[in-house]
């Protein structure tokens, strides 16, 4: 082959690298999360720093984050290792469980008996009376994912957010509809899945971690 074919630099692509916080304790005792601030525990705020050594690598242009102490404690980490700021966008934010919020998934199954049925079948529900759909809350993070596309193309971008909403938003995203999302799995803390575009968007590789980095938890809201 060529020199100049071994030699040459590839042609930048639009890349978005999405990526699930770190763990928190209320993913240890499986329970829903939702926009309540809850912050990463000791093994969440490692996992961050393991995988920003990782994505330093891909070498992102900015960290865009769910406003969330948990997601921007992450971004943080990932941005420093980075040499890059943090954006806030609140669009990010997880899925609203409304009144679920702070309880177990067994404490929902028990007031609610068509709760696990629902989950095993790949039903949308609201979460909650006074909380979103999982389509509503992906909707949300895929107008983010668009926009950022949009305007920084040619770039790579990294979006930390939360299992649920992420998952949904790049399924709408790519135009893989609700029903696309449920058969992807719940996203595991500190994991990234790159979306690359070249003519056509692609999902590159999904729910990426870092090896013995204590493992991947998955909470109740990324159901």
């Amino acid at each position: 082959m060529p020199p100049e074919i071994l030699n040459a630099v590839p042609p930048a692509r639009t890349k978005l690298v999405l990526v699930r916080h770190g763990q928190t304790e209320a993913n240890l005792e499986g329970r829903f999360q939702g926009q309540q601030d809850v912050p990463l525990n000791k093994t969440g705020r490692r996992q961050a720093h393991v995988v920003a050594e990782r994505l330093a690598r891909m070498g992102p242009a900015r960290v865009v984050s769910s406003d969330l102490d948990r997601a921007m404690t992450t971004a943080e980490a990932i941005a420093k290792a980075c040499g890059v700021g943090v954006a806030c966008d609140r669009r990010l934010r997880e899925i609203d469980v409304g009144t679920w919020q702070g309880r177990t998934s067994a404490e929902v199954a028990a007031a609610h008996p068509w709760f696990e049925e629902a989950l095993r079948l790949g039903r949308d529900f609201r979460r909650s009376e006074t909380g979103e759909t999982a389509e509503e809350a992906g909707t949300r993070v895929a107008g983010v994912l668009e926009e950022l596309a949009r305007v920084h193309p040619l770039e790579t971008t990294v979006v930390v957010g939360h299992g649920l909403a992420l998952r949904v938003g790049l399924a709408l995203f790519l135009g893989m509809g609700i029903e696309g999302s449920f058969s992807l799995s719940g996203l595991w803390n500190c994991s990234w899945t790159v979306l690359d575009h070249n003519g056509r968007w692609r999902l590159l590789s999904y729910n990426n971690v870092v090896p013995n980095h204590s493992g991947p938890t998955a909470s109740a809201s990324s159901r």
